[in-house]
């Protein structure tokens, strides 16, 4: 099983848009939303094809309500931890043309007080770690806690047996990457993780692998992406076409490779699984949602 630790989640909005007009108003073509932030959208992907994956999802107010039910209607399993703060919300806007890129507005995530994090930890233990992938994908909330607490968290279920897979940003990924068994980020992460740039992914990889001791991959956008595993260096070639939705497709990327891992695939298969669901992601509006075949 995949569980998936959905700490900052957010209502994803994409806005379709012929030309966006700065200091003025701009009328969407058609608007997109679904049950994001970057574990849910991985642990979608995952669930659309064919993974058997449980979120731990933290929501609160009317945006957590509706992120719930939009959870339910694509019936990914999950299990609620009610918060004290209104879930936020996360908007790309598209603009129409042949441009592979968007315009990204993100609320920060709110923070958690004390009871929202006993919740969240009574959640977490209750839920079966043996054998298990557990997904931290994102950024933490804000405080202190979370860098002391959410540590804890993988720790103990790494004791139960679980494998830990980290897809982060920040403090929380400095926090948590020397936890991991496998650690996915893009180059800015690593760069901002190892305190220094990178000219490709190839030289990210390398890096990290040798500062983490554990399996590596780093995505370079349109580039592809680079893995070392089990000691051995593999390529992800570019996508042969890029869509005008990228949002969520380092996401899309994660979900592609744990489903792949979980039915078997050798890890070759898996990586192309998850380039596959990457491209497939960014050829349609909401993140984590897959382009047909």
């Amino acid at each position: 099983m995949i569980v998936g630790l959905a700490l900052t989640p957010a209502l994803d909005v994409t806005c379709e848009v012929d030309r966006l007009a700065i200091g003025g108003i701009t009328r969407p073509s058609r608007v997109t939303r679904v049950a994001g932030g970057k574990t849910l959208n991985a642990l979608r992907v995952a669930h659309a094809l064919g993974g058997s994956v449980h979120a731990v999802a933290a929501l609160g107010g009317h945006s957590g309500r509706w992120v719930h039910d939009l959870l339910r209607a694509e019936r990914v399993p999950c299990t609620i931890v009610e918060l004290s703060s209104a879930t936020r919300t996360c908007t790309a806007i598209v603009e129409s043309g042949s441009a592979v890129t968007s315009t990204d507005l993100y609320e920060p995530a709110p923070a958690f007080d004390v009871e929202d994090w006993d919740r969240f930890e009574a959640a977490v233990a209750l839920l079966p770690a043996d054998n298990a992938t557990i997904v931290l994908s994102g950024s933490l909330p804000p405080g202190k806690r979370a860098l002391e607490t959410v540590p804890a968290l993988l720790r103990s279920s790494r004791a139960r047996g679980g494998r830990i897979v980290i897809d982060g940003s920040g403090a929380g990924l400095g926090a948590t990457a020397h936890l991991a068994d496998l650690v996915k980020v893009n180059r800015a992460e690593a760069g901002e993780l190892l305190k220094r740039s990178f000219p490709d992914a190839e030289s990210a990889c390398s890096a990290l692998s040798s500062e983490l001791g554990c399996d590596v991959i780093v995505t370079d956008g349109v580039r592809g992406a680079v893995a070392i595993w089990n000691g051995r260096m593999m390529g992800v070639p570019a996508p042969t076409r890029a869509g005008r939705f990228p949002a969520g497709s380092g996401d899309a990327f994660l979900g592609g490779l744990l489903s792949g891992i979980e039915r078997g695939d050798d890890v070759e298969a898996a990586l192309r699984a998850a380039r596959d669901a990457a491209e497939r992601n960014s050829r349609v509006p909401g993140q984590g949602i897959l382009a047909g075949a």
